[in-house]
């Protein structure tokens, strides 16, 4: 009797995981245990897929727009939320810098847009040029974080809606990209 029941129990998982995997293959329904776990599964994707390319460059005009938004994104998130904004800046993820803007108004993150638009513009800062931004040295990168008020900009940062939050909303409404 017990072996039935086992039985029983693993046929019902197993037709619970066609059902769901059906569903989802057809747009009806996500059935991901939660939202922390979709984000990591779309985040290491697109890691992987964006290594895949020669540059990144290159991934970015290749990928769809919903993972193109999604891993810039991504990146600029984890940069501010490991560094701040500053950290951004001078690693080599900079170069996502011009996308930014566009990709926070295609999430609906408008906070977080109105935050990074302020501060680039009452700083002048060029996203399209920030060359200046390159540190080699420990020295160097001290001397960039005086450069504007960082600080300002990652307190207010950190008192918004998680980023994340629209992020995983954004790849729910567009999951057939992913």
């Amino acid at each position: 009797m017990k072996r039935s029941l086992t039985k029983i129990k693993l046929l019902g998982t197993t037709a619970a995981l066609i059902l769901s995997l059906l569903l989802t293959s057809c747009g009806t329904k996500i059935l991901y245990p939660s939202d922390a776990r979709l984000y990591k599964k779309i985040y290491l994707q697109n890691l992987r897929i964006v290594e895949s390319y020669e540059d990144e460059e290159t991934a970015l005009s290749t990928i769809s727009p919903a993972r193109r938004t999604v891993y810039i994104l991504s990146i600029f998130d984890m940069e501010v939320q490991n560094g701040g904004l500053c950290q951004f800046f001078v690693n080599s993820s900079r170069s996502l810098a011009p996308y930014v803007n566009e990709c926070l108004e295609t999430v609906n993150a408008q906070e977080h847009k109105k935050l990074f638009s302020e501060f680039v513009t009452e700083n002048n800062i060029d996203l399209e040029d920030l060359e200046s931004f390159k540190s080699d040295t420990i020295d160097e990168y001290i001397a960039q974080t005086k450069r504007y008020d960082f600080d300002a900009f990652d307190d207010a940062y950190i008192e918004l809606t998680p980023l994340q939050d629209y992020i995983v909303s954004y790849i729910k409404a567009n999951i057939s990209e992913f």
